[in-house]
């Protein structure tokens, strides 16, 4: 959750890691996705990257890696249909014009 995560920070930092040659196709989501366990039923803001059909979820030190048709179905996000995704281009610049990773365009139902 973006109150006590570090999903937009560790996925900024991961495609910027990755990118930093300039030539990259990896793209950087921010998204309303529907929690699980304890979380069930709640939506929330999180951060991710696609790296061609696989998600990569960087967050709390994780380094979870899953086909993004299966990533999308546990978190309802296509369901949900609120994602912003960001070319290497796109994300400096707004991380540079921001001062800070994100979210910058995610609007949650929940306000998280």
């Amino acid at each position: 959750m973006n109150s006590g995560g570090d999903c937009y920070e560790a996925a900024g930092k991961y495609m910027w890691k990755g990118c930093q040659s300039g030539r990259c196709n990896l793209i950087l989501v921010h998204g309303e996705v529907q929690g699980q366990g304890p979380l069930s039923g709640v939506t929330y803001g999180h951060a991710w990257v696609l790296d061609g059909g696989t998600v990569i979820d960087v967050s709390n030190g994780r380094n979870l890696q899953l086909p993004q048709v299966i990533y999308y179905a546990i978190g309802q996000i296509d369901n949900i249909g609120n994602i912003h995704e960001y070319t290497w281009k796109e994300a400096r610049r707004l991380i540079i014009d921001y001062e800070h990773w994100g979210p910058w365009d995610l609007e949650t139902s929940s306000g998280y």
